[in-house]
């Protein structure tokens, strides 16, 4: 039993009514219009339902002129073998209890106290009821709503009723699940092809980026070549301008000496020069003293060989005229007294005296001979020292030829010493400049080589190189032209490619795990569609036995079919009909009558009844359209299936006759003066 008792409290027709609900089956019956449906839209309602095919708002339910109605069930919680229904509510009774208000404001309460909606939901999902199923519930001219349904909402309302649909909640559950993994493995796999374009890309990067990084290290080494290149240079520069200035120091050094030898020179040379000079000046001395002499000699001898001619001529002259003799005598005499003359002068003077004057004249002849031979001795004595002095003049011109010799020789000595002392001070001066430059330069040279030890060491160890700097700055160019042309590489390639890479290869990961999921969830929804399709067609297999046997009750045949089960989002539930003899057909509002509608419909409730879930069903005017025949054999066949069972099973027809005589629970409902009466008929 699942209701005890309802209590409608101005529920439509209904002011106040308790109504107590036995197991079994339950027969509500009533002219038409006296409430009947009313009394099951109320327990829907208090249910939870909101299914009001009379109105169109909950409000509308309650009774004309009230403000409020309230409908109450009292569920059945006692326990069964130590154990109820609804663990949590410690009581044998839950009361259930729906507001309803005029303004629009409805509630629950269970036991008195305000509840919400999905409490009262737990309850009935704990007991397997679902008040809005119409295969448990089916309300009035719901059989042909039914009939009309699509033939996957009929197996969606069977699998509900029966309480399947943890089998459809776990394959569509899964096939959720596959669309979820379906949607992410086609975003994965668009994210997957973009980031094998982008990892291609970063990829070419990244290369190029090696290479220019390979670049970058070998203009940074070329840099370091060229400087410790430069160093090497200026070393060399170095060692070769110290060598330059030991050889200029050496050849300083030597000029120096040379100068001193030189200068030992000239002054040797100068002496020499001064010796010959004083030399020269003595023999100038010498041959102005012999030519002097030599002068004096000859002038001498001259005028004494005149004073013989004159001597000569006095002797040869008359010696008749002594004023002649006197004359010439005086004449000698001034002429002796003047000076000698040659010697043959003066023995033709003596001559002539003696013939002129004879005896007179032998005195002053022999005074004359005297005055000749003095005057010749002198003559013979001036000669040999004009000899004499001719000889050493001669002596003298030929030391002075050897002296002029020697003062030219010291003299070019001299002058080439001087020359070669001038050339050497030049040198030295030329030498010492040279040095001073030197010195100069290896200072700088030694200013630039630190600088360039100092850039070098900071640029990196020592690099022996055989290169000339100008190999280096070619090649230091030819990479430089090669990294501007990588100038667009960016520095960050390696770093994106690697990121790329990684999250690439952790994409290709997913993706494999996600075809492995998606394989997976694909062999679940196989596994889970068999097991739904397997339980599913278990279950027809009953109700078809059920459904054949009631339908050959009713002079009918027919089936109920399974559809498009390989898939269940196609799957649909078909019940097929025919009646008199008629080949079956599908059921649907159109085909068949209305009579042929509810009899199939009730043939396939009846049939599934065994195996609904919910201790509660209910069917309004089962027998809408039925012929008597057809209203019995329904009626007995719902008292037999029910036989036994400790559901409820609520059956609302305008009359009881066809369940007379069975064991039922009837419940009579009139109306008078607008207000439902309830009787219960034990």
């Amino acid at each position: 039993m699942l209701i005890r008792e309802v209590i409608l409290e101005n529920f439509m027709s209904y002011e106040y009514a308790r109504v107590p609900l036995g197991d079994g089956v339950n027969v509500v019956c009533g002219p038409n219009g006296s409430g009947k449906s009313s009394f099951l839209l109320g327990i829907c309602v208090a249910l939870g339902d909101t299914y009001t095919e009379r109105s169109k708002k909950l409000s509308d339910l309650i009774r004309f002129g009230e403000d409020r109605a309230r409908v109450s069930l009292l569920l059945d919680n006692s326990a069964n073998e130590g154990r109820r229904p609804i663990p949590r509510f410690d009581s044998d009774v839950i009361r259930l209890t729906r507001n309803l208000r005029k303004d629009g404001k409805y509630w629950f309460e269970i036991n008195q106290k305000v509840a919400q909606k999905y409490e009262v939901m737990n309850i009935l999902n704990d007991l397997g009821f679902d008040p809005s199923n119409m295969l448990i519930v089916m309300h009035q001219n719901m059989s042909t709503h039914f009939a009309a349904l699509p033939p996957h909402e009929k197996l969606k309302t069977l699998e509900s009723a029966v309480g399947f649909e943890s089998y459809r909640a776990d394959v569509v559950e899964a096939k959720t699940k596959l669309g979820g993994i379906l949607s992410e493995e086609s975003s994965l796999v668009n994210l997957l092809d973009r980031a094998r374009e982008t990892l291609g890309y970063w990829r070419d990067q990244n290369e190029r980026l090696q290479v220019k990084k390979q670049h970058q290290t070998r203009i940074v080494f070329l840099q370091r070549e060229m400087a410790w290149s430069r160093v090497t240079a200026l070393q060399k520069e170095r060692g070769r301008l110290e060598q330059e200035l030991d050889r200029a120091d050496g050849e300083l050094h030597e000029a120096e000496a040379e100068m001193e030898r030189n200068g030992k020179l000239v002054l040797n040379a100068n002496e020499e020069l001064k010796r010959y000079q004083t030399s020269w000046m003595g023999l100038v001395e010498k041959r102005v003293e012999f030519e002097r002499t030599i002068g004096i000699c000859e002038y001498t001898i001259s005028n004494s060989k005149d004073q013989l001619v004159q001597i000569g001529g006095l002797l040869e002259s008359s010696s008749a005229n002594r004023k002649r003799f006197e004359a010439g005598a005086e004449s000698l005499r001034n002429s002796l007294k003047a000076g000698p003359t040659t010697l043959d002068d003066y023995f033709n003077i003596l001559a002539e005296i003696e013939e002129t004057q004879g005896e007179a004249y032998d005195s002053w002849n022999s005074e004359l001979e005297g005055q000749r031979g003095d005057i010749s001795s002198s003559i013979d004595s001036l000669g040999l020292r004009l000899g004499e002095a001719e000889a050493g003049a001669r002596d003298v011109i030929q030391e002075m030829e050897r002296v002029r010799v020697g003062i030219d020789e010291a003299n070019d000595r001299y002058i080439d010493a001087r020359i070669q002392m001038a050339l050497l001070r030049d040198r030295r001066g030329r030498l010492g400049r040279r040095i001073d430059s030197l010195k100069a330069e290896i200072d700088r040279l030694i200013r630039d080589l630190n600088d360039a030890e100092a850039e070098a060491i900071i640029k990196g160890a020592r690099v022996e190189t055989g290169r000339s700097s100008e190999e280096i700055l070619g090649e230091i160019r030819k990479v430089s032209g090669i990294l501007m042309g990588m100038a667009d590489v960016s520095e960050n390639a390696e770093e994106m490619y690697e990121s790329y890479s990684r999250t690439f290869n952790e994409l290709q990961e997913r993706v494999d795990q996600v075809r492995e999921s998606r394989r997976q969830v694909m062999e679940e929804i196989d596994q889970r569609t068999r097991r739904w399709r397997d339980v599913m067609r278990g279950l027809l297999t009953e109700v078809n036995a059920r459904y054949l046997s009631l339908l050959s009750m009713l002079q009918a045949t027919g089936e109920v079919r399974l559809t498009e089960a390989t898939d269940i989002e196609e799957a649909g539930l078909e019940i097929w009909v025919g009646f008199k003899g008629a080949v079956p057909s599908r059921l649907d509002p159109y085909t068949h009558s209305g009579g042929e509608r509810s009899t199939s419909v009730m043939a396939f409730l009846l049939s599934l009844q065994q195996n609904v879930l919910s201790p509660f069903r209910a069917v309004d005017e089962f027998d809408l359209h039925m012929d008597p025949k057809n209203k019995e054999v329904v009626s007995e066949f719902i008292v037999k299936t029910m036989e036994g069972s400790d559901d409820q099973y609520m059956a609302i027809t305008p009359s009881q006759i066809t369940f007379q005589g069975r064991d039922i629970y009837i419940i009579m409902i009139h109306k008078t003066e607008g207000q439902s009466t309830v009787q219960v008929v034990e």
